[in-house]
């Protein structure tokens, strides 16, 4: 298919549609209001902001987040005129989500961070893809699993692994396993790695680099560095924190086209050819920086624009995500995948301890 023909692909929405699109903006509506107390991302507010803070259910609703609480909603109704929809936006929506999400990369974001932190985070994101792949391959597990596995643990979780999915030709099975099983991952990590930073002792240098290195979503990195800031003593790492996070994230495009190349070799894709959403991805990077150096403070708005944008088509994606899974074989496959996902995170994160203290 060319990549006309893909663009064409988007267009397809008909009346079989409709009810499972209608379902996901709502879900994503719903998520949003009882995680952010918004609409949608940086959108109007509906409920007070200090619910958040002071409610312990509202407060762990936050660290939940929109995506993984749409996730579930849609995971656990399953019902089949919401079906076709679901696919729809689980596929284009999502797509057209990561395509957006080029504008969190800019330049001047990802010059925040330091050399030495750049450094650590890539190699410590090398070696988790290996390190999946090679433990994968020992316990028998599919491939394309331990890559997805290793893919979402080192760059950006669910989106990372949807992402990549498609290039090397992923079981559903196995893209759903992943998903769920990084998802809890990630929830896990908001609380243990920032306690983990704390009582290391570690620095605010330090800290930013362990927390934007090892997190999985960027709805994972922010209540993190805020429970490091307020109820850990910590210093404000949030801005270099997500600095850190956008390293990762801008490798999607380079970890997807490598491990394409991987798969090909094996037998196990047709071609290399990098999907056009991802080449999207570049492009928006490239001409949000280019336009944030030009003119700074039209830039600044249009990026806050597109990025609030990105993240309220990836809820919505992520609810005809969770519509798209089976509950059942998720939870069997996930099963057998969690132990595997578990100790490459928890070797991933504990060799970023190590270079950090050693070497920021």
């Amino acid at each position: 298919m060319s990549y006309l023909d893909d663009a064409r692909a988007y267009l397809g929405i008909g009346r079989k549609e409709l009810p499972g699109l209608m379902f996901c903006v709502l879900v994503a509506l719903l998520s949003y209001v009882i995680t952010r107390g918004v609409l949608i991302d940086s959108g109007p507010r509906v409920l007070d902001a200090d619910l958040f803070e002071n409610d312990p259910v509202f407060s762990a609703l936050f660290k939940v987040g929109p995506i993984v609480l749409a996730l579930l909603i849609g995971l656990l109704v399953n019902l089949s005129p919401l079906n076709p929809g679901g696919a729809y936006a689980g596929r284009f929506l999502l797509r057209l989500a990561i395509m957006l999400m080029g504008a969190r990369v800019t330049a001047d974001v990802l010059s925040k961070a330091s050399p030495v932190g750049i450094v650590i985070i890539l190699v410590v994101m090398a070696f988790t893809i290996w390190l999946s792949m090679f433990i994968g391959k020992r316990v028998r597990l599919e491939k394309d699993a331990a890559a997805l596995i290793g893919t979402g643990n080192s760059i950006c979780g669910v989106s990372a692994c949807l992402s990549v999915a498609p290039v090397i030709d992923a079981k559903a099975h196995n893209t759903h396993a992943v998903i769920g099983v990084i998802s809890v991952l990630g929830l896990i990590g908001v609380f243990v790695v920032p306690w983990l930073a704390s009582i290391a002792g570690l620095s605010a240098a330090q800290a930013e680099v362990l927390i934007g290195g090892s997190l999985h979503e960027v709805g994972n990195v922010i209540p993190a560095a805020d429970l490091y800031h307020n109820a850990l003593g910590g210093e404000d790492v949030a801005s270099l924190v997500l600095a850190y996070k956008m390293i990762r994230v801008a490798m999607l495009v380079v970890v997807a086209y490598v491990l394409a190349k991987v798969f090909q070799n094996d037998g196990k894709t047709t071609g290399t050819r990098m999907p056009g959403f991802l080449i999207a991805f570049i492009v928006v990077a490239a001409l949000i920086s280019l336009l944030i150096h030009t003119h700074p403070g039209l830039g600044g708005e249009i990026r806050s624009a597109i990025v609030s944008t990105s993240a309220s088509l990836l809820t919505v994606a992520m609810a005809g995500v969770g519509l798209s899974m089976d509950l059942r074989q998720t939870i069997r496959v996930g099963r057998r995948l969690m132990p595997v996902a578990a100790l490459v995170w928890v070797v991933q994160l504990a060799l970023l301890l190590i270079l950090t203290v050693l070497l920021v």
